[in-house]
C-alpha cells in the first residue's frame, strides 16, 4: 500500500499528464493549433530558448524585479503594520488612508509608473512594492490587532518594557498572519512583474510571451508562461 503522499504526487502527475494529453488532442482535432499551438510545439520552442542561452536573460530579469520588489514590500509592509498595530492613535489616523491607497486598482496605475521611471527595471520594482506592501500590511496588522491584551497587560505588570512586549509576545503571535501574507505575496508579485513586462520591458518573461504575441506565435507565448514556473 503507497502512503498518503506518494498517492497524492502520482494523482497530481496523472492529472498533469490528463491535461497534456487533452491539450494535444484538442489541437489535432476541433481547435486550430494556431490559437492553442500543440505541447510538442510548446517543448520544443523552451528547449530552444535554453539550449541556446536565450532564456537565461529574461528569466533573471523577471526575478530581479521580483527579489527586489519582494524585499522592498515585504519589509515596508511589516514595518508599517507592527507600527500602526502597537499605537491605537497612529491606527485610527493612518489607517483609512493605507485602506483607500489600497482600494486603487494598482495595476491600472502601471503605466504611470512606466512613465515616472522609464521602461528598465524600476517601475516592475515599484508595481511589485506596492502589491506586496498591502498584502504583507493587512495580514501583518490583524495579527497584531489580534494579540490578547490580557498577555499584554500581563507582561506590563511584570514590569516589561514595550520592546519587550513586542519582542515576546507581538511578533511570535504575529508570525503566522506573516507567513500567511508572504505565502500570498510571491504568486501576487510574480503576476505584477510580468504584467508590467507586458506593458513595457526590454527583457523578461513578459517581453517574451508579448513578443511572441505579436508575431502570432502562440507555442512561443505559451512556452514564456511555463518559463515562470522555474
Amino acid at each position: 500500500m503507497l502512503s498518503t503522499r506518494p498517492r497524492v504526487a502520482f494523482a497530481r502527475f496523472l492529472i498533469i499528464v490528463g491535461i497534456v494529453v487533452a491539450w494535444d488532442l484538442a489541437s489535432r482535432t476541433f481547435i486550430d493549433p494556431f490559437y492553442i499551438s500543440q505541447p510538442f510545439d510548446v517543448a520544443e520552442r523552451l528547449w530552444d530558448w535554453v539550449s541556446t542561452g536565450d532564456i537565461v536573460e529574461h528569466v533573471l530579469a523577471t526575478m530581479s524585479e521580483l527579489v527586489f520588489g519582494l524585499v522592498i514590500g515585504v519589509v515596508l509592509g511589516v514595518l508599517v503594520a507592527l507600527i500602526l498595530g502597537s499605537s491605537p492613535t497612529l491606527a485610527a489616523v493612518f489607517r483609512p488612508f493605507v485602506t483607500v491607497a489600497y482600494s486603487f486598482p494598482q495595476l491600472a496605475v502601471t503605466p504611470l509608473y512606466i512613465l515616472w521611471f522609464g521602461v528598465f527595471l524600476m517601475p516592475k520594482v515599484v508595481l511589485i512594492s506596492v502589491v506586496v506592501f498591502f498584502l504583507m500590511f493587512f495580514n501583518t496588522f490583524e495579527g497584531v490587532k489580534n494579540v490578547e491584551g490580557d498577555l499584554i497587560a500581563a507582561m506590563r505588570v511584570m514590569g516589561a518594557k514595550r520592546f519587550d512586549v513586542f519582542r515576546i509576545v507581538v511578533l511570535p503571535a504575529s508570525a503566522v498572519f506573516l507567513i500567511t501574507g508572504l505565502r500570498h505575496a510571491v504568486p501576487f508579485a510574480l503576476r505584477a512583474a510580468v504584467f508590467g513586462e507586458f506593458l513595457a520591458s526590454v527583457r523578461g518573461v513578459g517581453f517574451l510571451a508579448v513578443t511572441s504575441a505579436r508575431s502570432y506565435c502562440s507555442a512561443g507565448l505559451f512556452a514564456a508562461l511555463a518559463s515562470t514556473l522555474s
